[in-house]
Protein backbone atom coordinates (compact mmCIF):
# COMPACT_ATOMS: atom_id res chain seq x y z
CA UNK A 1 0.00 0.00 0.00
CA UNK A 2 2.68 2.50 0.62
CA UNK A 3 3.98 1.99 -2.95
CA UNK A 4 0.80 3.30 -4.23
CA UNK A 5 1.34 6.59 -2.61
CA UNK A 6 4.68 7.27 -3.71
CA UNK A 7 5.23 5.98 -7.49
CA UNK A 8 2.28 6.78 -10.01
CA UNK A 9 0.51 3.52 -11.68
CA UNK A 10 0.92 3.16 -15.74
CA UNK A 11 -1.36 5.73 -17.56
CA UNK A 12 -4.70 5.09 -18.90
CA UNK A 13 -5.47 5.65 -22.38
CA UNK A 14 -9.02 8.03 -22.33
CA UNK A 15 -8.89 8.93 -26.08
CA UNK A 16 -7.29 8.03 -29.44
CA UNK A 17 -7.44 8.27 -33.03
CA UNK A 18 -4.26 5.90 -33.67
CA UNK A 19 -3.66 2.24 -32.78
CA UNK A 20 -0.07 3.13 -31.77
CA UNK A 21 1.00 5.43 -29.06
CA UNK A 22 2.72 8.30 -30.62
CA UNK A 23 6.08 8.96 -30.20
CA UNK A 24 6.12 12.09 -29.67
CA UNK A 25 3.66 12.96 -26.67
CA UNK A 26 3.53 16.26 -24.62
CA UNK A 27 3.29 15.98 -20.83
CA UNK A 28 0.63 18.00 -18.72
CA UNK A 29 0.33 18.14 -15.11
CA UNK A 30 -2.84 20.19 -13.78
CA UNK A 31 -3.57 21.05 -10.36
CA UNK A 32 -6.91 23.12 -8.83
CA UNK A 33 -6.74 25.45 -5.87
CA UNK A 34 -9.84 26.86 -3.80
CA UNK A 35 -10.21 29.00 -0.93
CA UNK A 36 -13.35 30.87 0.66
CA UNK A 37 -11.63 33.30 2.91
CA UNK A 38 -11.65 36.86 2.56
CA UNK A 39 -13.73 35.71 -0.67
CA UNK A 40 -14.22 32.71 -2.70
CA UNK A 41 -11.08 32.61 -5.12
CA UNK A 42 -10.72 29.28 -7.72
CA UNK A 43 -7.24 28.82 -9.69
CA UNK A 44 -6.62 25.96 -11.87
CA UNK A 45 -2.63 25.47 -12.82
CA UNK A 46 -1.10 23.82 -15.99
CA UNK A 47 2.46 22.47 -16.63
CA UNK A 48 2.72 21.64 -20.47
CA UNK A 49 5.81 20.08 -21.19
CA UNK A 50 6.08 19.35 -25.19
CA UNK A 51 8.25 16.82 -26.59
CA UNK A 52 10.59 18.97 -27.96
CA UNK A 53 11.57 20.28 -24.30
CA UNK A 54 9.44 23.64 -24.57
CA UNK A 55 7.66 24.03 -21.19
CA UNK A 56 4.60 26.76 -21.02
CA UNK A 57 2.67 27.18 -17.68
CA UNK A 58 -0.68 28.71 -17.26
CA UNK A 59 -2.52 29.76 -14.53
CA UNK A 60 -6.10 30.57 -14.64
CA UNK A 61 -8.14 32.57 -11.58
CA UNK A 62 -12.47 32.18 -11.19
CA UNK A 63 -14.78 33.73 -9.09
CA UNK A 64 -17.63 31.06 -9.71
CA UNK A 65 -16.37 27.58 -8.64
CA UNK A 66 -18.32 26.31 -5.92
CA UNK A 67 -15.61 23.86 -4.03
CA UNK A 68 -12.32 22.61 -4.75
CA UNK A 69 -13.63 19.38 -6.42
CA UNK A 70 -14.81 21.89 -8.83
CA UNK A 71 -11.48 23.53 -9.17
CA UNK A 72 -9.88 20.06 -9.76
CA UNK A 73 -12.45 18.94 -12.58
CA UNK A 74 -11.70 22.64 -14.51
CA UNK A 75 -7.88 21.73 -14.03
CA UNK A 76 -8.19 18.77 -15.97
CA UNK A 77 -10.52 21.05 -18.71
CA UNK A 78 -7.83 23.96 -18.76
CA UNK A 79 -4.99 21.36 -19.24
CA UNK A 80 -6.44 19.80 -22.29
CA UNK A 81 -7.62 23.03 -23.33
CA UNK A 82 -4.45 24.57 -23.47
CA UNK A 83 -2.57 21.73 -25.09
CA UNK A 84 -5.21 22.16 -27.88
CA UNK A 85 -4.67 26.13 -27.76
CA UNK A 86 -0.64 24.87 -28.38
CA UNK A 87 -2.06 22.71 -31.46
CA UNK A 88 -0.21 19.74 -29.32
CA UNK A 89 -2.82 16.71 -29.87
CA UNK A 90 -1.37 13.89 -28.51
CA UNK A 91 -0.99 14.11 -24.22
CA UNK A 92 0.06 12.37 -21.17
CA UNK A 93 -1.84 14.51 -18.43
CA UNK A 94 -1.32 13.75 -14.43
CA UNK A 95 -3.42 15.07 -11.71
CA UNK A 96 -3.18 14.37 -7.65
CA UNK A 97 -6.93 14.30 -7.15
CA UNK A 98 -7.80 10.54 -7.14
CA UNK A 99 -11.82 11.55 -7.26
CA UNK A 100 -10.99 13.06 -10.44
CA UNK A 101 -8.58 10.86 -12.03
CA UNK A 102 -10.59 7.63 -11.37
CA UNK A 103 -14.13 8.78 -12.28
CA UNK A 104 -12.01 9.69 -15.68
CA UNK A 105 -10.05 6.40 -16.14
CA UNK A 106 -12.80 4.51 -15.04
CA UNK A 107 -15.86 6.18 -17.27
CA UNK A 108 -17.99 6.60 -14.45
CA UNK A 109 -19.65 9.71 -15.01
CA UNK A 110 -20.22 12.13 -11.73
CA UNK A 111 -23.16 13.39 -10.37
CA UNK A 112 -24.11 16.71 -10.43
CA UNK A 113 -22.48 19.77 -12.43
CA UNK A 114 -19.25 17.85 -12.39
CA UNK A 115 -21.27 15.76 -15.17
CA UNK A 116 -20.58 18.81 -17.27
CA UNK A 117 -17.07 18.53 -16.42
CA UNK A 118 -16.75 14.76 -17.66
CA UNK A 119 -18.68 14.78 -20.63
CA UNK A 120 -16.87 18.26 -22.30
CA UNK A 121 -13.36 16.56 -21.50
CA UNK A 122 -14.75 13.08 -23.48
CA UNK A 123 -16.38 15.59 -26.49
CA UNK A 124 -13.02 17.40 -26.47
CA UNK A 125 -10.72 14.75 -26.51
CA UNK A 126 -12.44 12.01 -28.53
CA UNK A 127 -10.53 14.19 -31.72
CA UNK A 128 -7.15 14.05 -30.07
CA UNK A 129 -4.37 11.64 -31.34
CA UNK A 130 -4.04 10.19 -27.83
CA UNK A 131 -4.92 11.09 -24.49
CA UNK A 132 -3.81 9.18 -21.23
CA UNK A 133 -4.15 9.77 -18.29
CA UNK A 134 -3.11 9.36 -14.27
CA UNK A 135 -3.26 10.20 -10.73
CA UNK A 136 -0.24 10.62 -9.11
CA UNK A 137 -0.09 11.60 -5.53
CA UNK A 138 0.59 15.79 -4.55
CA UNK A 139 4.31 15.37 -3.75
CA UNK A 140 4.77 14.90 -7.44
CA UNK A 141 2.38 17.07 -8.95
CA UNK A 142 4.88 20.46 -9.88
CA UNK A 143 1.76 22.45 -11.07
CA UNK A 144 1.19 23.11 -7.07
CA UNK A 145 3.72 24.91 -6.85
CA UNK A 146 2.54 27.71 -9.44
CA UNK A 147 0.11 28.34 -7.08
CA UNK A 148 2.98 30.13 -4.38
CA UNK A 149 4.67 32.18 -7.23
Amino acid sequence: MTLFYRKPGPFTVIAKTTNCKPQEIARVQTDGSFKIQPHILSRTAIILKTHENEKYNLMTTYLNHKNSTESEWCSVLDGILFSMKKEIHSIELENDNLGVMSSLINRRKPNGYYSEYYAYIFDLTKNMEWVSIRWIPRELNKSDRLFRL
